[in-house]
C-alpha cells in the first residue's frame, strides 16, 4: 500500500478546496481494475476530517484489492446540511470523472462504487446512496452506486436522543460551557471542512449532544424539514429500494443509539428491499472499529459481493 494517499481537490467552494484522499492498491492495473470504497468522517457533521480513517480502512487498500476514498465535506453549523449533501455529490462525480481517472491511472473501476461512512458520515453514506435529502435540498440525485456501508449511522433526527439535554453526557464527567465552543457555534464563522481529531473543536459533538442542539445546528434557516432526511420513513415512502445496503451497530452504543439503524433495518424489511445486510454487535460501543484488532470481515465481503 502506498504510505501517502493521493490528495485530489474535487471541489472549490466558499475560499475552500475540498479534497479526497485516495488510496489505490498496488495490485491494481487498467486490465484489473478495483472497485471503491467512498468514505465519509463522522462528528455529527460539526467536526472531523477525512484523515480520520480506521485501520481496518487502510489495511483494506491491499487486504481486500480496494480502492479507499475519504472526502472532505464542509462543516456545520457554517455550512447546513444541503451544503454538506452538495459536497457528497461533488466527491461521487468527481469520482467518475475523468480527471480522477487520468489522477488513478485508469486503474480503478468508478461504475463500481460502494458509498460507507461513519456515525454521522454513516448517514451521509445512507442519503447519498439512496437520493433522500437532495430534492428538498435542492439537488438533483447523486449518481446511483453498487452498495451502501454505514457504521453505526445516525439515521433521523426525530430521534428523542438529539432532542433530549444531557448535563452531562452520559459518558463524560463534565458540563461544558458554551464558551468553550464559541467561536465554533457562530453560522458567521469561517467555513471550514477540517477539525483535527485533537483539535478544540473536537468536543463540539459532546455539546450538542448535551444541549440536543443537533436539528439547530444543521437545519438552521434553510426552511428544510428534518424529516426530509429521515432514512426509514423516507425508504416506506420511496416504498421500494434495490441497491444493496450494510449496516453495523454495536448494542451499547451511548453516542447514537442503534435503534436508528434497527428502523432503518425495519424499513428495508417492510418495503421488501431484495439485499439487506445489519449486524448489531454485542458488547461494542461508538467507534468499535478504530481498535486495531477490528477488521470488520462482514463488511468487506459485503463489498466483495456487490461490487464483483
Amino acid at each position: 500500500m502506498q504510505s501517502e494517499p493521493l490528495e485530489l481537490v474535487f471541489s472549490q467552494v466558499d475560499g475552500l478546496d475540498l479534497t479526497l484522499d485516495v488510496y489505490v492498491p498496488p495490485a491494481a492495473t487498467t486490465t484489473s481494475k478495483v472497485p471503491v470504497y467512498l468514505w465519509w468522517h463522522g462528528g455529527g457533521l460539526l467536526q472531523g476530517t477525512r484523515k480520520g480513517l480506521s485501520p481496518h480502512h487502510l489495511a483494506a487498500v491491499t487486504k481486500h484489492n480496494i480502492c479507499i476514498v475519504s472526502a472532505d465535506y464542509r462543516l456545520a453549523p457554517q455550512t447546513r446540511l444541503p451544503g454538506i449533501l452538495a459536497d457528497c455529490k461533488s466527491a461521487m462525480e468527481f469520482v467518475g470523472s475523468k480527471a480522477f481517472a487520468e489522477a488513478t491511472g485508469g486503474r480503478v473501476d468508478a461504475n463500481k462504487i460502494v458509498v460507507s461512512g461513519s456515525s454521522a458520515g454513516g448517514w451521509l453514506s445512507l442519503l447519498a446512496g439512496t437520493g433522500i435529502g437532495f430534492e428538498a435540498s435542492g439537488l438533483a440525485l447523486p449518481p446511483k452506486v453498487v452498495g451502501i456501508a454505514a457504521i453505526y449511522p445516525i439515521t433521523d433526527l426525530a430521534d428523542p436522543f438529539w432532542h433530549t439535554k444531557q448535563h452531562p453526557v452520559s459518558y463524560l464527567p463534565r458540563v461544558i460551557p458554551e464558551s468553550e465552543l464559541a467561536p465554533f457555534l457562530d453560522p458567521d464563522a469561517p467555513k471550514t471542512c477540517f477539525a483535527a481529531l485533537d483539535a478544540p473543536r473536537s468536543i463540539f459533538y459532546h455539546f450538542m449532544v448535551q444541549e440536543a442542539l443537533l436539528e439547530k445546528l444543521l437545519l438552521e434557516g434553510t426552511g428544510v424539514p428534518a424529516s426530509a432526511f429521515a432514512v426509514a420513513p423516507q425508504l416506506k415512502a420511496l416504498g421500494k429500494f434495490d441497491t444493496p445496503v450494510y449496516q453495523v451497530h454495536g448494542d451499547i452504543d451511548d453516542k447514537v443509539p442503534c435503534r436508528q439503524a434497527r428502523d432503518v433495518e425495519k424499513a428495508l424489511q417492510e418495503i421488501n428491499a431484495p439485499d439487506h445486510i445489519y449486524e448489531e454487535l454485542p458488547g461494542l460501543n461508538h467507534l468499535f472499529d478504530r481498535e486495531p484488532e477490528c477488521t470488520m470481515e462482514s463488511m468487506y465481503a459485503f463489498l466483495a459481493r456487490v461490487t464483483k
